[in-house]
This record gives structure tokens, sequence and C-alpha cells, in this order.
């Protein structure tokens, strides 16, 4: 007998646009699921993988490595490095 979860039971709703999927895995793993795996179907919505996903600020790959979350923290911190250079002749010592 297979449970199946209804969620308006519990009034929850899917929001399409914001859910993510992540297959995770080694790279051999991964690459036997053939590109980034398949999509999963919830009700009538059909939510496909992605190489990344973002969860409570952190991005991660599907490798399970920060590589991509560091290079996004990196282009944070350099960015805002270049605002304070535009603004550092208006600041007083």
């Amino acid at each position: 007998m297979v449970a199946v979860y209804d969620m308006s039971v519990n009034c929850l709703k899917l929001n399409a646009d914001k859910t993510e999927l992540l297959w995770a895995g080694t790279k051999h793993s991964l690459s036997l699921l053939g590109g980034c795996g398949p999509s999963l179907r919830l009700g009538e919505d059909t939510v496909t993988a992605s190489e990344h996903v973002r969860l409570l600020g952190v991005t991660i790959s599907s490798d399970l490595s920060l590589d991509k979350h560091v290079a996004n923290i990196c282009a944070a911190g350099f960015f805002r490095l270049r605002q304070l250079c535009r603004i550092r002749r208006s600041l007083d010592s």
C-alpha cells in the first residue's frame, strides 16, 4: 500500500516558482542519471532538477560541493568593495 501525501489536507500549497529539486551524489552516480536527473511530478505541478539550489542562503551543487557558494560570496564581496571605492571621496577620515 502506497501512502499518498495530500498537501491540501494541511492547507499547504506548492509554489512551483520557488520549489527547487536537487539530485545529489558523486559525479559518477550523477552521470548515470544523465544531465540533471529526472523531474518530479507533485500533483499537477512538475519540478525539474537543477545543478545548483539555494537553501537558507547557501548555494549547494549536485555533487555537494560549495564551489558555487564560494564564488557567489566572493562576487558579492567584490561588488561591495567596488561600491565603497565609488563613495570613498565622500567620506571623511
